[in-house]
């Protein structure tokens, strides 16, 4: 046995030794508790971990919840349970936490004010009634007593106490000897009678008052003394101290900035911004007003009765020491009353009354004057006025400039019949809406031309639509008189009378402008017939040109409608309707070359924000330019209708060879040129100068265009076919302009056209695309609205079975707690009962035992 023993030994030892050479090289250390774990580290229970099996294995997909801790998350669950209801369920119908109630607790000090302080005090009072309803139901003594830290009022005043807080009040407590003496007998030896002891007390008590109040005294009389000296000394003291102080330093540019910045206004009140209507309604009242003021004066109503206010005699003191003598002569007229004046001569006040009279008189004479030079100069100024049609902004409107100067109160007759130099007073300042055209006509006839601008914003004002009791259709009658006006003066127009009709076209159009957003529907509707029916009275013979009216409409609808818009129900038909005239209609006279030339200038202003190619403007220019050439009979050069190739209009602004220009100023076509028939030289040289400036405009329109070299070619076989020697040198310059700008864009090449770029395609890629496949039966294909649907309701369906197990469980939790209350309650109420059980027998046991005592007594 013993040698089968050691081979085992020997056996075991041989695989330990092995062992240790296959295993790792570790440093043992010689304490054999170094590798021994630690009573306090946590080791997991493997009782606690629940495996949680998978059906399927997943490729790529980690499970997280592969295993899990029931009893811990139990028991994690048990204490936020007991943190948050435990917490609430402990606090339940507690009332251990003060709750600010109070009316307006949010206030800070300074808000409170004593309403709220009132309301607060009326609700407590009305608590103490419902608290003390009973109590108080019989009680007839309203009085509220008023207590201040425990103490009524009363008291307070009763017993109030002078002294100071620097006082000590221990004095007059009683001594601890006194006290041992008093009430334990003493230390002494002989013994003391009470009533002696109470009397010496009383005693000592007296005379400490006494010395009390002595202090007291003396104290007051020091303070008396004190302040005496100190009045006297004051002086004396503040005389030293404004000796001794040292001079102060002039303030520099800083201090001065800063006191003018300390007391500089911070701003002043601006007036109330004032609503459109309000503003039309000033405007019409202030129309009226100055109309009632021109009608009295033109009828010299109320000086009548200013001459009797003067002549009846005013009410005179009897001690009236006739101080405004001097002062109010004109008021003093006709009184001779005997008075000394201020030299001391003795003299009437009809004295003094001539000779301020005469002064008067010179300075009137002087004041008549000077508005007579005036009024030649506004009209001067009036005359010499500068057409221009295209100005919106510009507008004479009275209601711009100033209203009358104030009233001197020297001159008070005077300062009233006196009108600022800006209103035209023979024009009515309230104008009623004329009911035909033959009344317009006659109101507008009487008056010149600036005046006539004038009456048109006095109807608009009179008659503005926001205006109570005004009938709107009045603004739309006058629009449509404005533009039957504007026909009857252009259709029969001379040389004399064009240049005024287009003075007044310019000052008109504000008031255009104006009246079409007063209504823009109606007033473009009314616009429009009137293009519609000069449209048809050209196609009934489209080879002359449209009337200058219908020019001038054109020109009205550049300046008050947008010109840029893609679509326009009164811009587009217009648009298409001069490229229509410049495209058919011939070219003969020197009227229809100005009209076409105004139509270009009017198309170029049309499309100058949106840059639209307009072909019959190119083809008008070219054919201006090619009439300007000189050629042979025989020679032709190409040219699109309505231009001709030969014959005598196909150079009818060619100067001769023998006529030189050369000395002519630069001037634009003039608005005779529109009426006129006859060709002059000099209206050749303006045809092309215009016509140069409009080409170098319209390319420049359409530089950006891919298409622009080809509008650009034409022209220059035209421009180096012109003559130069007999044109001036305005000409020239504006002639190199255009031949530059046209030899620029002729030299662009346009771009091939090439298909459009391509997005290169992917590389197709190795990796699997996956797509979700849905053959399941239990699920069905569906859209993915629905699917996310279905999705949205599974976690609606989870999250509610959750939170209903959660309720569940927390309503577990607090039943317990309930239960383990009532429990510790049936507890304590055993222990009392037993408590009061044994100390009631305990009590019993010693009556019993009283009780056999006094038995054996009586035996």
């Amino acid at each position: 046995m013993r040698k089968t023993r050691y081979k085992t030994m020997v056996a075991k030892g041989k695989k330990a030794s092995a062992d240790a050479v296959y295993a790792k090289k570790t440093i043992k250390s010689a304490n054999p508790f170094d590798n021994s774990t630690a009573q306090s580290s946590k080791r997991g229970n493997p009782f606690d971990v629940h495996v949680n099996k998978e059906k399927f294995k997943i490729l790529g997909r980690i499970c997280k919840h592969d295993r899990g801790m029931p009893g811990v998350s139990r028991a994690k669950a048990l204490q936020k349970r007991a943190q948050t209801l435990g917490q609430q369920f402990a606090v339940k119908h507690k009332t251990n936490r003060f709750k600010d109630n109070r009316i307006g607790k949010h206030l800070s000090g300074d808000q409170l004010t004593e309403s709220v302080m009132n309301a607060r005090y009326l609700a407590e009072k009305m608590s103490q009634v419902r608290s003390n309803q009973k109590a108080e139901k019989f009680n007839l003594n309203d009085d509220e007593l008023l207590t201040h830290r425990g103490q009524t009022l009363e008291e307070i005043e009763q017993y109030r106490d002078e002294r100071s807080d620097d006082e000590e009040l221990d004095d007059e407590a009683l001594d601890a000897d006194f006290t041992a003496a008093a009430h334990f007998g003493g230390e002494g030896d002989s013994a003391q009678d009470r009533q002696a002891a109470i009397d010496e007390m009383i005693v000592e008590q007296k005379r400490r008052k006494n010395e009390i109040a002595k202090e007291k005294d003396e104290v007051y009389d020091l303070t008396e003394k004190l302040d005496a000296n100190y009045k006297h000394l004051l002086p004396l003291v503040a005389k030293a101290t404004k000796d001794e102080q040292d001079p102060k330093p002039p303030p520099d540019a800083y201090d001065k900035l800063l006191k003018e910045m300390i007391f500089e206004p911070r701003g002043s009140v601006a007036d109330k911004l004032i609503n459109p209507d309000e503003l039309v309604k000033q405007e019409a009242a202030r129309l009226e007003k100055l109309e009632n003021e021109r009608l009295r004066r033109m009828r010299a109503d109320g000086e009548e009765d200013e001459e009797a206010s003067i002549a009846k005699p005013k009410h005179r003191s009897a001690d009236d020491l006739d101080d405004g003598y001097f002062l109010a002569v004109e008021d003093d007229e006709g009184d001779d009353t005997l008075a000394y004046d201020l030299d001391g001569n003795l003299g009437t006040h009809l004295n003094g009354k001539k000779e301020l009279k005469a002064e008067g008189n010179e300075n009137e004479d002087n004041d008549e004057e000077g508005e007579e030079e005036e009024n030649e100069d506004s009209d001067q100024e009036s005359d010499s006025e500068v057409d221009n049609l295209s100005d919106l902004k510009e507008s004479d409107s009275e209601s711009e400039q100033e209203e009358a100067p104030k009233a001197s109160k020297k001159k008070a007759k005077k300062s009233e019949n006196t009108i600022p130099a800006s209103l035209d007073t023979s024009i009515p300042f309230t104008i009623k809406m004329p009911k035909t055209y033959d009344d317009f006509t006659e109101l507008l006839s009487k008056h010149a031309t600036a005046q006539k601008a004038t009456i048109i914003e006095r109807i608009i004002k009179c008659n503005h639509p926001k205006l109570e009791g005004v009938n709107r259709d009045n603004v739309v009658k006058l629009y449509s008189f404005l533009l039957q006006y504007l026909k009857d003066s252009f259709e029969d127009a001379n040389e004399q009378e064009i240049r005024e009709h287009f003075q007044l076209l310019s000052k008109l159009m504000p008031h255009f402008y104006e009246l079409t957003q007063l209504n823009p529907e109606r007033m473009s509707n009314t616009l429009l017939e009137v293009i519609k029916e000069k449209n048809g009275e050209f196609r009934k013979n489209h080879k002359m040109y449209a009337s200058l009216e219908t020019l001038v409409y054109f020109k009205l609808v550049a300046n008050l409608y947008s010109t840029s818009d893609f679509r326009h129900p009164v811009v587009t038909p217009c648009f298409i309707f001069m490229q229509h005239v410049l495209s058919r209609s011939r070219v003969r006279t020197r009227q229809e070359i100005s009209m076409g030339l105004f139509l270009v200038t009017v198309i170029l202003e049309f499309v100058s924000q949106s840059k639209r190619l307009v072909p019959a403007v190119f083809n008008f220019l070219q054919g201006i330019v090619h009439m300007s050439i000189p050629k042979r009979d025989v020679e032709q050069l190409e040219i699109t209708p309505p231009f001709e190739r030969d014959g005598p209009l196909s150079k009818l602004l060619a100067l001769p060879a023998n006529q030189e220009c050369t000395k002519l100023k630069p001037q634009q076509l003039q608005p005779s040129d529109l009426v006129t028939q006859t060709i002059t030289p000099d209206f050749k040289v303006r045809a092309l100068d215009t016509s140069l400036l409009l080409i170098k405009e319209a390319l420049q329109l359409v530089e950006e265009h891919v298409g622009a070299c080809y509008l650009a070619k034409p022209f220059l076989r035209l421009l180096s076919r012109l003559p130069l020697e007999s044109y001036p040198e305005h000409v020239h310059l504006h002639h190199k302009e255009a031949t530059e700008l046209v030899e620029k864009l002729a030299a662009q090449k346009m771009k091939l056209l090439a298909p459009a770029a391509k997005k290169p395609k992917a590389l197709r890629l190795l990796e699997p695309r996956f797509e979700p496949v849905y053959d399941d039966k239990r699920r069905p294909k569906m859209s993915k609205a629905k699917e996310e649907r279905a999705k949205l309701l599974h976690k609606i369906k989870r999250e509610k079975k959750g939170a209903i197990r959660e309720i569940r469980r927390d309503t577990a939790f607090v039943q317990e707690l309930k239960l383990k209350q009532t429990l510790k309650s049936d507890k304590e109420r055993h222990e009392k009962v037993k408590r009061i059980y044994q100390e009631a027998s305990v009590q019993q046991g010693e009556l019993n035992e009283l009780a056999r005592a006094k038995k054996k007594k009586k035996f």
